[in-house]
């Protein structure tokens, strides 16, 4: 289980908060490290079209390595302090657990509540950094271990990851490799935490940006808008909410795009055959379309899909 020791002062009694599969490396990681007491992670939930309940990733990855698991469905309520109490837990790491965590259970951890932030803090604080550092065009991601304090991802800079980045990412992409970025950066950390000497920096708020939860309703495309700004939308929003347009009233969905060229039609414009698939956009420019999917099937590559409306051509959008 790795060392469980901090310094000479005892057993270390440590906590991992997370849920989704980006949260596994870096709880595999700490399992590594330091002694894990608990993990807490979202309550099972409906999932499928049986909707039967499934376990979230973090806990089948926490019964794989034989820990227990804790599920609240919320901090508020006087089971998980009483829970957490009894614990007695001298450090938390939190990565993607999608709880606000309450002023108290911050202040009993003895070596600090610490979270790892898919940005570079102060840029990209909030729900979803991932998908603005793509849909911005930024030319770097990078991971962010910061010690928790009130306000919105306001605490004071451990370490930080980077990341260059060139282009194409998707957002499932870069999640995959920044969270094995997380836990390389964890674990050239985690040292200086468990011996108490973690000196954190403050974080500048004149340069810190936002990013706020992602709306269903994003997936609808704007074709009036430029080739670049949907070229980055489009793989930011890859798995969700997604993108999409709608063919002739069926909504096909853009799950890969390539490059961006010119165009002269009119944006909306669809077409495909022997040079690809490409969608004009506003701005005079068209995306080149790599694999789509129609309700109800499965992905395809894109001149598959197509052939299902006609022949090779243009077909006008719904913007």
């Amino acid at each position: 289980m790795g060392q469980n020791v901090d310094g000479g002062q005892g057993q270390i009694r440590a906590a991992f908060l997370g849920t989704p599969e980006i949260a596994v490396p870096v709880l595999e990681s700490m399992a590594d490290s330091c002694g894990i007491k608990v993990v807490f992670c979202n309550p099972d939930r409906p999932k499928g079209r049986g909707l039967a309940l499934a376990m979230p990733p973090v806990k089948l990855a926490a019964q794989n390595l034989g820990l227990d698991v804790c599920q609240p469905e919320n901090w508020k309520d006087g089971t998980a302090k009483e829970i957490w109490g009894q614990l007695k837990i001298d450090l938390a790491v939190v990565v993607a657990y999608g709880h606000i965590l309450p002023a108290w259970m911050l202040d009993s951890c003895r070596l600090g509540a610490w979270n790892l932030h898919f940005s570079l803090l102060p840029r990209w604080r909030g729900a979803s950094p991932v998908y603005h550092t793509i849909a911005a065009g930024d030319e770097e991601a990078g991971v962010t271990l910061m010690k928790i304090a009130p306000g919105l991802d306001e605490g004071p800079i451990l370490a930080q990851s980077r990341r260059r980045l060139m282009g194409q990412e998707t957002s499932d992409q870069l999640f995959s490799e920044l969270a094995k970025d997380a836990a390389d950066l964890l674990g050239a950390n985690i040292s200086a935490i468990l011996g108490g000497g973690a000196a954190a920096s403050p974080q500048d708020d004149k340069l810190a940006t936002y990013a706020p939860k992602l709306k269903k309703e994003m997936a609808r495309l704007d074709l009036t808008k430029d080739s670049i700004t949907l070229h980055r939308q489009i793989r930011a929003q890859q798995p969700w909410p997604g993108a999409e347009v709608q063919v002739e009233g069926s909504t096909v969905k853009i799950l890969a795009v390539g490059e961006i060229a010119p165009s002269d039609s009119p944006p909306g414009t669809l077409r495909w055959g022997k040079g690809g698939a490409w969608l004009t956009v506003g701005g005079n420019g068209a995306i080149e379309l790599l694999v789509l999917k129609r309700d109800g099937k499965p992905p395809m590559p894109s001149d598959r899909v197509l052939q299902y409306f006609g022949k090779c051509g243009p077909i006008a959008l719904i913007p």
